[in-house]
């Protein structure tokens, strides 16, 4: 379908994620928090990271101009231990770091060619909103991020931007997940950039 996509957790029970998409069964499912039904991300057996591909790798029909990935994303602590939460755009994730109080920008996990962090304190049990694009120019990438509370106006700057000299120009979107802790993601957003 054209973009913009919008997901959310309502009317979704048990173990049911929406059905295009990839390596999003078991590891995320509807779970109430806050008021709200999102999908809930918890501790388990094998590796703590995962991550969720929403839409195909080539995304140059549906958004030529490239395209935004927002969500909402809600840590809870256990055990003194934070999830680390994100979005991905062009095989670059925006991931909020509970545990070291960071916001990083990093390529793709299995090749990290590079990484960014800044400063970012998040809260257990408060509503972040995280925003990606990625802009190419020249074969570079200009990676741009955001993180602020829910509640807050959107900020007109970006937090975090990092220059990627050999740009990833394709790449599905999607959520990244490292589940030391219960976490939850809700409201996501792709959108096609004008």
């Amino acid at each position: 379908p054209p973009l913009p996509w919008k997901f959310d957790a309502e009317g979704l029970k048990g173990k049911q994620v929406p059905p295009a998409w990839i390596n999003a069964f078991l590891k995320l499912q509807p779970n109430e928090v806050d008021g709200t039904t999102a999908f809930k991300s918890s501790p388990g057996k094998g590796r703590p990271s995962a991550n969720i591909w929403l839409g195909p790798s080539d995304m140059s029909e549906l958004a030529p101009k490239g395209y935004t990935v927002q969500a909402d994303v809600y840590l809870k602590e256990q055990k003194r231990k934070l999830a680390s939460l994100g979005v991905t755009v062009n095989r670059y994730d925006l991931i909020l770091k509970g545990n070291s109080s960071k916001l990083a920008i990093q390529s793709w996990a299995p090749h990290k060619r590079m990484a960014k962090e800044v400063k970012f304190r998040a809260d257990p049990d408060t509503w972040y909103t995280m925003k990606l694009k990625v802009d190419i120019k020249d074969g570079q990438a200009v990676v741009k991020g955001k993180a602020w509370p829910r509640d807050k106006p959107e900020p007109e700057e970006w937090t975090i931007e990092a220059t990627d000299p050999h740009a990833n120009t394709e790449g599905s979107p999607g959520i990244y997940l490292y589940r030391l802790a219960d976490g939850y993601i809700d409201n996501i957003i792709v959108s096609e950039d004008k």
